[in-house]
């Protein structure tokens, strides 16, 4: 059937409106807006145009990489980041809650670290407690006023490795080494060779506290940071993560090989003529273990008992007589002598010598085989930037 003319007279008709959400082919593939660009077909104008694109995009793709890829490495200290554990909604603007855990660039140089919350503690040990001695006593109160953060393990030989590639840093040969019976001093032992079979992730050894001062700094140029010793305090601190018991997780010794490398079965077996008590149970390492290879704490630490003693900032004292109250302070007024301090206890060592609060202490010039040390970095959370949830990795 026709339509009938218009007259004069007449409204035109109104067109239809399409609806808004009305559904239709939608944007082309990805491919095919790609292939435009690289491959235009004949024609000048569209050609040149297409040829700028192709340029830019090109030039794009080269500048994505530079940034996510190569810039890190170059750069790391422009690339800081924090990965953290805690749930999303807990994360404040500028404040990190205990137990986050960041690093302050994307490649083996930068150490993990964990965010300590601010607390009180008991320092020391009570005169019952098992392996207890006098240097120990009196026990006093420590107050820890800000939260801070630490090396989740001690640092490792591959780290150690790369700052003394990078910095041309030259450790002094000679390191002392026990043989069951007695220490000696063994000139051809050093940090990359302390007599028995070390991995990157392992603990480095042979390393004196000038050595763990120096590679400090160094981190801390690097990435921009305060890196440092911790004091004996925050150490005492951070290895009880909240515990009053010998052990940041009981009292019993021979529960130590799932959260310590120490004398154990292992060593005793392959060393018969070991003359040092042992814990009764087998940590599967005659020497140094992995950073990482037993239980955290509870503040998310590794290592804090036992596998390599850890140097710290203070000097020695014959006991906490004096000691200050604020944890963040070391203590380096009136030493007995020029020897500074040493935690956590080493592999080679009883279960005693675990414990959280055990002291030992050396020349600050002097290299062991089973001595190390971690860091501390101060906690300016303004200086990091949080990653979307889907770029957090534990690893």
């Amino acid at each position: 059937m026709s339509q009938a003319p218009l007259r004069p007279d007449d409204s035109p008709p109104q067109a239809p409106v399409p609806p808004i959400a009305q559904p239709g082919p939608g944007l082309p593939p990805l491919k095919d807006i790609l292939r435009l660009i690289l491959r235009p077909p004949p024609g000048r104008a569209s050609a040149a145009v297409r040829r700028s694109l192709r340029v830019l995009f090109w030039l794009g793709l080269v500048l994505v990489l530079l940034a996510g890829v190569v810039l890190p490495y170059l750069a790391p200290h422009w690339m800081p980041f924090v990965v953290s554990s805690a749930p999303g909604a807990e994360m404040k603007e500028n404040a990190y809650p205990p137990g986050t855990r960041l690093r302050d660039c994307r490649d083996v140089g930068c150490p993990w670290l964990v965010v300590v919350p601010a607390g009180e503690f008991m320092m020391g040990s009570a005169e019952g407690e098992e392996g207890h001695v006098s240097f120990e006593s009196p026990q006093h109160r420590v107050r820890i006023a800000e939260p801070f953060t630490v090396m989740e393990a001690e640092v490792t030989l591959g780290a150690f490795t790369r700052f003394v590639q990078e910095t041309g840093y030259k450790p002094g040969e000679g390191c002392f080494a026990g043989s069951g019976k007695d220490w000696q001093l063994d000139a051809k032992r050093n940090w990359s060779d302390p007599g028995f079979d070390q991995k990157p992730d392992h603990p480095v050894a042979c390393v004196a506290w000038n050595d763990a001062r120096v590679f400090a700094v160094w981190l801390s140029k690097r990435t921009g940071q305060t890196y440092r010793l911790l004091t004996e305090a925050e150490w005492e601190y951070a290895a009880r993560a909240g515990s009053t018991s010998r052990y940041s997780f009981g009292d019993k010794g021979n529960e130590l090989c799932r959260h310590a490398n120490v004398g154990d079965r292992s060593l005793k077996k392959a060393i018969p003529d070991w003359k040092h008590e042992i814990a009764d149970c087998d940590d599967g390492h005659v020497h140094a273990a992995p950073v990482k290879s037993y239980q955290p704490n509870a503040f998310g630490l590794y290592d804090m008992h036992g596998n390599a003693w850890e140097w710290v900032q203070d000097c020695v004292h014959d006991n906490y007589q004096g000691a200050p109250e604020d944890g963040s302070k070391p203590w380096e007024a009136d030493c007995v002598a020029d020897l500074r301090v040493l935690r956590g206890g080493g592999w080679s060592y009883q279960p005693d010598f675990a414990r959280s609060a055990i002291r030992g202490w050396n020349s600050p010039g002097n290299r062991n085989v089973i001595t190390g040390f971690r860091l501390a970095r101060t906690l300016t959370s303004s200086s990091f930037t949080p990653l979307p949830p889907e770029q957090r990795s534990s690893k």
